[in-house]
């Protein structure tokens, strides 16, 4: 465990330089920020290492790293000197908030330790980086310390950077590289200390929303929010435990309808499952079938999960600065919430200047656009739209400078952490970028005391600043970016069964239900139940006329009418809908929907009803009634986002090699669990505060929920860890000693002998298989790795098919001059020969002596054998650069 004491104190002493930083920025939360400042020297410390390192100008090393240290300390210490500065009275602000805040920083510290080691000790006992996409992730990894600059080689596509949003494996490897442990190592213990930072952000933002005044309480509920975010599973765990003992007939878990919990699975005489993998189904729930009713795959991973898989994934590796970025919202929305509103022209503090030339400026741009047509019209139309724009962007920035506290330099820390999620989890920048501006509206309609056009467009401009800031920020790594991603398609056979969608977020649904219900009290009943059944009918209507309008252009398009007809023309397909016609076809895309309306139907009314809420916090209308305190609506907000994210998966998914809603699923699901988790963390507070009868029996509910919800953890823990027995060590390869003792042995000869990053020639391979074993744990780059995984992360697979053809020529090919020109081609300079080699090209001891016959034989234990090419060849690290920033 003196990894995770090493791991402890970097990560403090990176807190202590971004304290007074956080401690200014988040100005209006009542703990300054301080359960986000490892979040934010992490990210900034990284940042300037990634920038510089991209550009030249510092080396990705341990100089590199404390160099960014020291520039982050030296701009926490100028922003934040206002902290520092004695008072009058010789005090100093920083420095007497923590006196008067000592007892919350001891629970964020203890919090943040507990989970740290425990989660630390729970990996010790499960810490093979093996499975799933763990050899992808320590590949990666492992590719970063090997890259003196960035961005970072590919280990599995010599030659190539990572086409990947790879950002959270930066900082991974600051830490790392820092301690000075193993990759092997570091992957575990930066799990651990993830998990630790997700409980302590997940535990600041719910304390903030409760409020410091009480502050025992919101320290309680604090942890009931970390709870909530990362402590708790789904409602599968109940069922799991259920069908182990037998309880339940084989009718009721057919029309549960998980996939593969059936009457297959062995019963346990433990108090857990015995069946492999059990915990496995948790993730998934939502159980699509196609029109012949077989399973088509759906994620809906929630953090818990994620953390017990044990893959740093970039959802996971996103998770602290999400939760930080949360925590920013909160704080836009919040900050002078005591202050009364202003009049319309009335600055709001002394000093801001006039802004009513420009916000008139604002109002005119699109009467101007409408009327002249700047882009046919004449040069003074040009002018005066220029100016306008000019204008309405001026007074953008001035109010989003002013919002954020700290003026230009806040909307760039801004834009730098939103813009930051992109590249850590590219789905995370446009959903936190929509809460942000969310929350600023609503602070803009309290300082101005209604939200007119002038306003509106001043928030418009504020969200497109950040957006574009947070983009160019960012921007070396876009250059060089790939992706599957290729627009959005409709979701037409495929609706969320209601049983299935209550076991994913049955934790949630009686909390999100009294919140809404909470925030309702004092307003006139009748306008609110006639507004919400018009917004209901909006919301129900709008997806059905796109359901039909998108089935009208299937059957009128020739291009779609030729996709549904193959569709038609598969004997499986054919077998199912009996020979019927493409408009058959299409009726039976529409009974699907009509049998299973429930959860488009629920998300619709409680869209609805969080729409009017909302709609009247920014007319005013619920203050006249019941004043809400700015946390209740950033609840709402949160919440309402949530819902929002998961209607939208109903009717929508992104286009992907996948070709199924499978991976729109996990990433909207997987935000929407964090959002409706901290809602929910403050909706019961809020119902502990009502002694009324309805409220008491929500409480109940609530709790009841949670207790069930628990039942997956307290079973999958112990499961996954091996009921805690046998040898202990968070050493994620120590594995392959065992297994694999002369792959382990010449894996070390590797990582001892070879420096810098020559490309090692090995078997390439499928997906979740043992192919690139190597490279995955050396860093050093190979030919081609997990082919079906640079497909998804570049998009196309041209040049790893390429690749596929020349590996196996030059592990088989008699012709010893070809076999050169190949390994010229890719700069290969070892050749690598064990099981895997041996196996998939069929390799007997005459293949193997032709090889030592032409290159140096520079390791050989048992089945492996290492050989290098006589001559040396010097990787050409310009054209290597070029390629990086080069689409495939």
């Amino acid at each position: 465990m003196l990894a995770v004491v090493t791991w402890w104190l970097i990560i403090q002493v990176f807190a202590l330089a971004a304290l007074p930083l956080a401690w200014r920025l988040f100005a209006a939360l009542p703990d300054r920020g301080y359960a986000f400042t490892k979040p934010l020297a992490l990210l900034l410390v990284s940042y300037l290492l990634w920038f510089g390192a991209s550009l030249g100008f510092i080396d990705n090393d341990v100089g590199g790293i404390l160099l960014s240290l020291i520039l982050v300390a030296g701009l926490s210490l100028w922003l934040g000197r206002d902290g520092l500065r004695p008072r009058d009275d010789g005090r100093r602000p920083l420095v007497e908030w923590f006196r008067e805040h000592r007892g919350y920083i001891l629970a964020c510290e203890l919090l943040f330790l507990v989970a740290f080691v425990a989660w630390a000790y729970f990996r010790s006992f499960n810490p093979e980086l093996n499975s799933t996409e763990k050899p992808m992730e320590l590949a990666f990894l492992i590719g970063i310390l090997r890259s003196s600059h960035l961005p970072p080689l590919d280990p599995w596509l010599s030659g190539y950077a990572i086409s990947y949003y790879y950002f959270g494996y930066v900082i991974l490897a600051v830490m790392t590289r820092l301690s000075g442990v193993p990759a092997s190592i570091g992957f575990n213990v930066g799990l651990a200390m993830w998990f630790a930072l997700v409980a302590l952000g997940a535990f600041g933002v719910t304390y903030n929303l409760i409020g410091g005044k009480r502050a025992r309480r919101a320290v309680a509920f604090g942890l009931v929010g970390a709870l909530l975010v990362v402590g708790i599973g789904n409602l599968q765990g109940i069922f799991e435990f259920a069908h182990a003992k037998g309880i339940g007939s084989p009718a009721f878990y057919q029309w549960l309808d998980i996939n593969t919990l059936d009457e297959s699975l062995p019963r346990s005489p433990t108090w857990y499952p015995v069946d492999n993998w059990w915990w496995w189904r948790a993730s998934r729930v939502i159980n699509d079938r196609d029109l012949t009713g077989r399973h088509v795959e759906v994620i809906d991973e929630f953090p818990f999960f994620s953390f017990l898989l044990g893959d740093m994934h970039p959802h996971v590796l996103a998770l602290p600065f999400v939760l930080m970025a949360i925590g920013l919202g909160l704080n836009l929305l919040t900050a002078g919430a005591g202050e009364p509103a202003r009049a319309p022209g009335v600055p709001t503090r002394a000093g801001e200047g006039d802004h009513t030339q420009r916000l008139a400026g604002s109002s005119q741009i699109s009467g101007l656009v409408a009327k002249s047509r700047p882009w046919g019209g004449s040069l003074g139309d040009w002018q005066r739209f220029v100016a306008n724009a000019s204008g309405w962007l001026t007074d953008a920035w001035e109010n989003l400078a002013r919002s954020t506290g700290l003026g230009a330099t806040g909307v760039v820390l801004y834009a730098l952490f939103l813009g930051g999620l992109g590249f850590l989890n590219t789905w995370d920048f446009p959903i936190y970028l929509v809460l942000l501006s969310l929350a600023y509206t609503m602070r803009r309609k309290r300082e101005n005391g209604r939200l007119d056009r002038h306003v509106a467009g001043s928030i418009v401009g504020g969200a497109l600043i950040l957006a574009v800031i947070g983009f160019v920020l960012y921007l070396p790594f876009y250059l060089g970016f790939t992706s599957q991603a290729g627009g959005v398609l409709p979701n037409l056979l495929f609706p969320t069964k209601l049983r299935q969608f209550s076991i994913m977020f049955g934790p949630f649904l009686i909390p999100i239900a009294a919140l809404l219900a909470l925030l309702s009290e004092g307003g006139r009943g009748r306008e609110i139940v006639s507004r919400w059944g018009r917004w209901f009918i909006w919301i129900v209507v709008l997806p059905v006329v796109f359901v039909l309008l998108t089935m009208v252009v299937f059957a009128l398009l020739p291009g779609q009418r030729a996709m549904i007809q193959s569709l038609l023309d598969n004997p499986a397909v054919q077998e199912n809908i009996a020979g019927r016609s493409l408009l058959a076809l299409l009726g039976l895309v529409l009974q699907v929907r009509i049998t299973t309306p429930f959860v488009y139907l629920l998300l619709a009314a409680a869209l609805a009803w969080a729409g009017v809420l909302v709609w009247r916090r920014i007319r005013g209308e619920h203050e006249e009634e019941a004043p809400s305190e700015p946390q209740g609506t950033y609840a709402l907000l949160m919440a309402g986002v949530a819902m929002l994210l998961v209607f939208s998966v109903e009717f929508v998914y992104l286009k992907d090699s996948f070709g199924t809603r499978m991976n729109t699923v996990f990433k909207f699901y997987y935000q929407a669990w964090i959002l409706l988790a901290l809602a929910s963390a403050y909706a019961i507070y809020r119902l502990t505060q009502r002694r009324h009868i309805l409220a008491r029996v929500a409480t109940a509910g609530s709790a009841l929920l949670v207790a069930i919800a628990l039942i997956y953890p307290i079973m999958a823990i112990p499961t996954k860890a091996n009921l805690f027995r046998g040898p202990a060590t968070l050493d994620g390869t120590a594995y392959v000693k065992n297994y694999l003792p002369d792959d382990a042995a010449a894996i070390a000869w590797l990582q001892a002998n070879v420096k810098g990053a020559p490309v090692v020639l090995e078997a390439n391979g499928n997906s979740y298989t043992d192919a690139a074993h190597v490279s995955a744990q050396t860093g050093l780059p190979t030919l081609l790795g997990w082919g079906g995984h640079e497909l998804q992360w570049r998009g196309n697979y041209d040049e790893p098919g390429k690749r596929e053809r020349d590996i196996q020529t030059i592990y088989t090919t008699n012709d010893q001059a070809e076999r050169e020109r190949l390994l010229n081609r890719y700069q290969v300079e070892y050749i690598y020969v064990g099981r895997l080699e041996r196996d998939r090209f069929r390799l007997n001891d005459a293949a193997v002596a032709r090889l030592a016959q032409n290159y140096d034989l520079v390791f050989s234990q048992g089945e492996v054998q290492i050989f290098r090419r006589r001559t040396s060849v010097a990787p050409d690290f310009t054209s290597q650069k070029r390629l990086r920033y080069e689409p495939l």
